[in-house]
């Protein structure tokens, strides 16, 4: 078999349907799904149900309670693939038809690949799309520790033997498992990702993980940086620039406060950095101003692509 696709899944019913569709309808159909129901109490199990007994490529697992994030499910789903490649897939999110015959012709042009990854197309809930594109760089491990620059878990499809080098998903993370997997995997396997249109339509709406609230999420973060604190002290300049962003990110949520003690850090660890000291200079004319400033930097880029 050749691709083990992982769905870990709760309460997401009403979107189940639109994903599977969207596997069942690749254009590489060597594949099995595996769906693991993370203690759901919608009608999640039922809907399962019909599919497995609708395509036997579909195995289902049900987890007795909710684990409290994506990385158990995850796990459950690698202890029990059978293929030689692996690909997650959340439970809300869709992949465009050649996503899989286009990941695997990349690992086959490099023997040496550890996991690939592609462009995606997020959307809003108000139904606005923007595309996200993957900029080729030389040190994967440098930016992926700046920040989780290869976008969402549904985009990655990994070499199986990898997770024989580094484990499974950290099951201590509610949020940020995919980001925390990438950084163990850059540091000894080669990443490349399929340039051009997006593959994935990673849909953003209220129930989303990423949409936590700052300080539920910052746990996981704070749990990432103290995690690998020894290759953030090592590349000060790498830990100044993922400084600077967590200072972006809580700007655009409101915690002022916190944004300029991140890019006061930012500074200390690299007093090189301009943008460093421009970003407290804006976070000081509040909220609004920041917010358009980085809207206006956004769309720039987005015309750029």
């Amino acid at each position: 078999m050749k691709v083990s696709i992982i769905i870990p899944s709760y309460n997401s019913a009403r979107f189940l349907n639109r994903t599977l569709l969207s596997v069942l309808d690749q254009t590489e159909q060597d594949f099995e799904i595996l769906i693991v129901d993370d203690g759901s109490d919608d009608n999640t199990a039922q809907l399962l149900a019909m599919w497995a007994a609708r395509d036997d490529r579909i195995r289902t697992f049900q987890l007795s309670e909710n684990s409290g994030g994506a990385a158990k499910p995850k796990n459950v789903g690698l202890s029990n693939a059978r293929g030689e490649y692996i690909a997650v897939l959340d439970s809300d999110d869709e992949w465009m038809p050649t996503k899989l015959e286009k990941q695997l012709e990349l690992f086959r042009s490099g023997s040496d690949l550890g996991f690939v990854g592609c462009n995606a197309l997020i959307v809003e809930s108000d139904g606005t799309e923007k595309k996200t594109r993957l900029v080729q760089t030389l040190d994967v491990l440098g930016r992926i520790l700046q920040s989780d620059y290869m976008g969402t878990g549904s985009s990655t499809m990994y070499r199986r033997e990898v997770f024989e080098v580094v484990g499974g998903f950290d099951e201590s993370l509610r949020s940020g498992q995919d980001w925390e997997m990438r950084i163990r995997l850059a540091q000894k396997f080669p990443f490349a990702f399929v340039d051009g249109p997006p593959l994935v339509r990673y849909h953003q709406h209220a129930g989303n993980i990423s949409k936590m609230a700052v300080e539920s999420r910052d746990i996981d973060l704070q749990y990432i940086e103290n995690k690998y604190k020894d290759l953030y002290l090592a590349r000060p300049k790498i830990y100044s620039r993922k400084l600077r962003f967590d200072g972006t990110r809580y700007m655009l949520a409101g915690e002022s406060k916190k944004a300029r003690v991140s890019f006061v850090q930012a500074i200390r660890h690299d007093p090189t950095n301009v943008f460093a000291y421009c970003y407290f200079l804006f976070s000081i004319g509040g909220f609004r101003m920041y917010r358009t400033l980085t809207q206006m930097k956004r769309a720039f880029r987005a015309h750029r692509i």
